[in-house]
Formats: structure tokens, sequence, C-alpha cells
């Protein structure tokens, strides 16, 4: 199930960590830069464990922002914004998905 969020977040975010825009491998610990999940509420301040709350993040960042609770520092507006986009676009199916993920990774490392 991982593997499929993990996929569902690459194609949401266009293969790029949320924070820096660094371009991510199509696998979470592929690719020179490892990639993670992170909440951007976090879960241990009241953030729900959904599509409107998950970002794909670079590790550095991830650990960078920690527990960081966004409504609190006012940080990363647009990664609001963004959630707010993905969270009314429709789920697409995983197989589609799977036929989709190729170009997208062509197009992250042109």
């Amino acid at each position: 199930m991982a593997d499929v969020i993990y996929k569902r977040l690459f194609f949401d975010w266009g293969g790029r960590c949320a924070y820096c825009d660094v371009g991510l491998s199509r696998q979470k610990t592929g690719g020179k830069v490892k990639a993670s999940i992170d909440h951007f509420i976090p879960l241990a301040k009241g953030g729900p464990n959904s599509r409107s709350n998950r970002v794909l993040s670079c590790y550095p960042c991830n650990l960078a922002k920690g527990d960081t609770d966004p409504r609190e520092t006012n940080q990363w507006p647009h990664i609001e914004r963004r959630l707010a986009e993905i969270a009314a676009a429709p789920l697409i199916s995983h197989r589609r998905l799977k036929e989709i993920l190729p170009e997208l990774v062509k197009q992250v490392y042109a």
C-alpha cells in the first residue's frame, strides 16, 4: 500500500519535492536523493493521514521540517494551495497511474 501512496504522491507533486523542488526518484529509495512522504500538518498535531495532507518530500527537507506545524508558522502557503487542488482533483485508477508515470519520470529528468 505504501508503494501505491508513494506513486500517487509522485504523480500529484510532479515528481518533485514540495519544499525545495528537487526532482525525486520514482522509487522511494532509488536515485541520488532519497524521497519520503511527509504529513504537511503533522499527525501528532492533528493532521489527517489522507491525500489532502501528504506531500512528496526529499529526505533532507522532511528532516528539516520535522514536526513544524505550518498553521503556527504561516510557512509554505504554496503547498497549502496545492494540497487543496489535489484534494479537489479526482483520484485516478492505479492502472492509469502505472501507465502515465514513465512519461512523468522522463519530464522530471529532462
